[in-house]
């Protein structure tokens, strides 16, 4: 009887200090996937995944702009006269020319952007 007491205790201290070194090793795991979080949240490739995420949202807006622009579904076309046809046609393409302008703007900007970000890599000071 005694062996088989000895023997739980052996097991029980053993799963204790199994389970003690297994959360020991969770939190070491655990600080080193933050302190590579941290070093990657400043790293140049973290900030240009963010800038194009952000342009990319950009770029989706305006596509669904324009899709809702040219939107086929419009309220009974042939009951309009025509200056109200006129001037539905006219208010699209004024809408579709800021949409493009806005895009066209919003490429640029982002050209300019690269275009400096590649100085600042080429020119380290």
């Amino acid at each position: 009887m005694f062996y088989v007491i000895l023997a739980l205790c052996v097991v029980a201290c053993a799963v204790v200090i199994g389970r003690y070194f297994a959360a020991r090793a969770r939190f070491v795991e655990q600080a080193i996937d933050d302190a590579v979080a941290r070093s990657l949240l400043k790293s140049s490739t973290m900030v240009e995944l963010r800038d194009l995420r952000e342009l990319n949202g950009v770029m989706r807006n305006l596509l669904i702009d324009l899709v809702e622009n040219e939107d086929p579904a419009l309220p009974s076309v042939d009951r309009l006269s025509a200056t109200e046809k006129k001037r539905l046609l006219s208010a699209r393409e004024q809408r579709r020319l800021e949409i493009y302008n806005e895009a066209v703007f919003v490429l640029l900007q982002t050209a300019e952007t690269q275009a400096s970000t590649k100085d600042q890599a080429a020119d380290p000071r």
